[in-house]
């Protein structure tokens, strides 16, 4: 006659391969489906430095606007004259009304150009033109 031994081998196991691979699965998922906003930068267009550290609100889009030094105006990546720089900000406002934008001028650009960008973006309707400096850190 055969005996049994008592041990306690009757505890179940969990086996974790299964959800491991979903929790894999899932972060796969994430990973290829996040979008990283990435910030405009207009390598010729050196920010004055300010060391109060207001910046813009986080705002769902912004349209950067960048004045170079020459008096250049900037934006989507494009050289753009004045006048089509009002046509593509008022484009924006009317599919946005509270449509916000960000001037960023050179240290060295004449204030008549920042001011030029800012008078065309109160014409079209943007109701706050706000303009980007670099804080440093």
């Amino acid at each position: 006659m055969r005996i049994q031994r008592a041990t306690e081998d009757n505890s179940e196991v969990i086996n974790l391969t299964s959800l491991l691979d979903v929790i894999f699965i899932l972060v796969i998922f994430l990973l290829a489906t996040t979008t990283i906003k990435e910030e405009e930068r207009d390598i010729q267009v050196q920010l004055p430095v300010d060391s109060r550290g207001e910046t813009l609100s986080a705002a769902s889009k912004v349209i950067v606007v960048n004045v170079r030094k020459s008096g250049a105006y900037v934006v989507q990546d494009k050289q753009v004259t004045s006048e089509e720089m009002a046509a593509m900000i008022a484009a924006s406002v009317k599919e946005d009304p509270s449509q916000k934008v960000l001037i960023r001028a050179d240290q060295e650009a004449l204030h008549g150009y920042v001011a030029k960008a800012v008078a065309t973006c109160k014409h079209v309707g943007i109701k706050e033109a706000n303009i980007g400096y670099h804080v440093p850190e």
